[in-house]
């Protein structure tokens, strides 16, 4: 881009000279109408270099025929009109040449050469046999020629300066032509990729590779036939050098670029989507498939309490009736089994519990029945329950609250938090250790706690095991489903609440969960109802 600025820069100069030289021969009032002709044709390079050079129009890339064409022209009639082989706007026959190197147009440059000096030799054979007139020396003409030839020596001198400047600056940084760096690339054919490289105003110069349906665009072409609309302004100026994005191609296929400036143009890069894009539309397809599939089978296990809890309160049920000794004691042989069946079938109906509760949460069937319930006294009622299984594994268990502590919530839910949280903490603890409950009050919520000294957690395994059927690291070989605590916080989610742990491996585990707290309003006739 700078070196375009220059040239544009020496076509201002060339252009100011003429004006100057023009007002002069004005002011000298030895001025003609054939003169100021000559003056209207010189500054015709020099408008058309200033404009051209400067033009930000997307569908024209004909900078260099313009200036080279325009300076050919100037220099021919010039010559023609001034003596051939004498004249001395011969000098302008060089300024062509120098126009299309710094253009990076090296072919177009010897063309102009050749023209020039074939255009020489046209005029000097003309002059010879009387077709042109010969050198003019009156009326100022050769003055001005003189003066004229002086700003093309001028011109000559910047255009030659500044190609040696480029051609320096190249060979310090190694830098290639951008036509070879992209030319050299060859990309399969039908391999969804297209390499190109534009100019600054779309014109396709070079092209490798080819994209399926884009087979008939070929070098020459504007970057516009390629594009559906005019998305193709961000890929010839992109931010900072460097752009990527989407773009829908004229046949209507969707292709990714990425785009990268040069000096002269733009690199780029076209990839096409549209059949990752198909990939991607039966992936999200069969995915959804799936997911219909196991919404199903989720909703047929959410359906299956009442045919999984039935035998098992059978089972709980005749295993209460011989512990009782209803139909009279047992054997001294079998005098233990049935606490071990209540006790299994309990950890057995708790589990059922746990993944049908998951089940109807996920299957979003699952539907509480607040009411007020005293957190204390549900804490004594596990308690009670599972005070035959603690006895056994050696630990302890100890209720802090004293008071009733009244949730708004499920009974059932409330137990069945109750449950998981004390079984885990039995589960983890070392024997001789002691589980604490707890509940309180905590401003418009009400908080139950379970606490050990056990084997503790991870801040990781704090993560994980909020997700159903994930275990600790730290569960020392411990059996488990990982679904205990994934239901005590959809339980606390389903009443507003929060579950928060805090726990240290070695150091034992807190789990806390906050439940909305009941209207005292609620609670006033059931205290009534029990005094």
């Amino acid at each position: 881009m700078m070196a375009r600025k220059r040239l544009q820069f020496v076509h201002l100069v060339w252009l100011a000279l003429v004006v100057i030289l023009g007002l002069s021969t004005l002011l000298r009032a030895d001025i003609d109408s054939l003169m100021m002709a000559g003056f209207a044709l010189a500054a015709i390079p020099g408008v058309t270099g200033v404009l051209v050079l400067n033009q930000t129009d997307r569908w024209v890339d004909l900078t260099g025929p313009f200036l080279v064409i325009s300076w050919c022209l100037l220099a021919v009639m010039g010559v023609a009109a001034t003596g051939a082989a004498l004249s001395p706007l011969t000098i302008l026959f060089t300024i062509a040449p120098l126009v299309a190197l710094n253009l990076g147009d090296a072919r177009m440059a010897a063309e102009s050469a050749v023209f020039g000096a074939v255009a020489y030799v046209a005029a000097t054979l003309m002059v010879r046999v009387g077709w042109l007139p010969p050198v003019v020396t009156e009326g100022g003409y050769q003055l001005v020629a003189m003066l004229m030839a002086f700003a093309g020596l001028v011109v000559t001198g910047l255009l030659a300066w500044i190609y040696l400047q480029k051609q320096e600056a190249t060979a310090t940084t190694g830098a290639e032509a951008p036509d070879l760096a992209v030319s050299d690339l060859r990309v399969p054919e039908e391999s969804g990729l297209m390499l190109l490289d534009v100019s600054q105003y779309g014109r396709i110069r070079t092209i490798s590779g080819d994209m399926l349906g884009l087979s008939g665009i070929r070098a020459g072409g504007l970057l516009s036939s390629l594009l559906q609309d005019d998305s193709e302004q961000g890929l010839l100026q992109p931010a900072n050098g460097r752009t990527h994005g989407d773009v829908t191609l004229k046949n209507g296929r969707e292709a990714t670029f990425v785009a990268e400036a040069h000096e002269n143009g733009t690199f780029l890069v076209l990839r096409d989507l549209t059949e990752s894009h198909a990939k991607a539309t039966e992936t999200k397809a069969a995915l959804q498939e799936a997911e219909e599939r196991l919404r199903g089978r989720t909703a047929f296990f959410a359906s299956l309490g009442h045919d999984l809890k039935t035998p098992l309160n059978a089972i709980l049920g005749y295993a209460d009736m011989m512990r009782a000794g209803i139909r009279g004691p047992m054997p001294e042989a079998y005098k233990d089994y049935p606490e071990i069946i209540h006790e299994s079938g309990q950890d057995l109906l708790l589990l059922v519990e746990d993944i049908l509760d998951l089940a109807k949460a996920e299957a979003d069937r699952q539907r509480l029945e607040p009411e007020p319930v005293d957190l204390t006294a549900s804490a004594m009622s596990i308690m009670r329950q599972l005070e035959n299984q603690a006895d056994r594994m050696g630990v302890k268990m100890k209720l802090k609250a004293s008071d009733e502590v009244w949730a708004e919530a499920d009974p059932r839910a409330v137990r069945q938090i109750w449950q998981n949280l004390v079984s885990n903490a039995l589960k983890y603890s070392e024997r001789d250790g002691t589980v604490t409950l707890d509940a309180r009050d905590e401003g418009n919520a009400v908080v139950l706690s379970v606490a050990d000294k056990g084997a503790g957690m991870s801040a990781e395994d704090v993560r994980r095991v909020m997700e159903p059927f994930a275990q600790g690291s730290n569960s020392k070989g411990k059996q488990g489903t990982g679904l205990g605590l994934a239901v005590v916080h959809s339980f606390a989610q389903l009443h507003g609440g929060l579950v928060t742990i805090d726990s240290k491996p070695g150091k034992g585990t807190k789990v806390e969960v906050s439940l909305p707290r009941a209207n005292p309003a609620d609670i006033q006739p059931l205290e009534d109802a029990a005094e």
